[in-house]
């Protein structure tokens, strides 16, 4: 449960005071990559797909 409200919490921070920009799309993004820069939940569905896809 704690976990639970500390995600919901950080997500709240991210969208609603830092409101990071996807470097793809440009929407807030909470998803941050290992280089730093940040992506949306969508591109990244979006690109899990594509990698999926890929593979087989």
């Amino acid at each position: 449960m704690l976990s639970v409200l500390r995600l919901w919490v950080y997500d709240w921070y991210l969208i609603h005071v830092k409101k990071p920009h996807c470097s793809l799309c440009g929407q807030v993004a909470t998803l941050q990559n290992d280089d730093g820069s940040w992506i949306c939940d969508e591109c990244a569905q979006v690109m899990s797909d594509l990698g999926i896809e890929h593979d087989k």
